[in-house]
């Protein structure tokens, strides 16, 4: 089919919100992510929209963990100004660089699982990154780990079937 554009009615279909304690009260979750502000956002899931361009994530200002995995992404795109990422999850798309990310300086998970990146670069402002998966994708030379020595708070690297 045709690939899905982000937009307002896509973001609110993607909201995340964290069950209620009380189940019974699933409707009232359901009225709170179409009243949601964009500004109060915290948490999207995009995995499996078929979305190909990253674009209209405007006033998400407060968003933390943004997951667009499982998608025909070609282009880490339109993401800095989210400064409050935490976590981004761009694995099994159509990547072929790492870029765009400089100005968010918070992420500490980051993963581009199963893309089709050839060069570890351009995450030099991400110094809190704890986990960093790369496996899966065309990282061929073992010089490209020699740039991931600055990143202090690195704990779990994932870089398994790379050639």
């Amino acid at each position: 089919g045709e690939p899905a554009v982000i937009n307002d009615e896509l973001v609110r279909l993607c909201i995340y919100m964290p069950p209620p304690d009380d189940q019974n009260d699933s409707n009232k979750r359901e009225e709170a992510k179409k009243e949601i502000d964009f500004h109060e956002i915290e948490c999207l899931l995009f995995s499996f929209k078929n979305i190909l361009k990253i674009d209209n994530l405007r006033g998400l200002d407060s968003l933390v963990k943004l997951q667009l995995d499982n998608n025909i992404i070609e282009k880490i795109e339109n993401l800095g100004h989210l400064v409050q990422l935490e976590w981004l999850d761009l694995s099994f798309n159509n990547i072929e660089k790492i870029e765009n990310l400089e100005t968010l300086t918070r992420l500490t998970d980051l993963s581009l699982f199963a893309n089709r990146i050839s060069e570890v670069q351009n995450l030099d402002a991400l110094t809190d990154l704890n986990v960093l998966s790369l496996g899966q994708n065309l990282i061929k030379s073992v010089d490209q780990l020699l740039y991931l020595r600055r990143f202090d708070n690195l704990r779990i690297l994932n870089l398994a079937h790379n050639p």
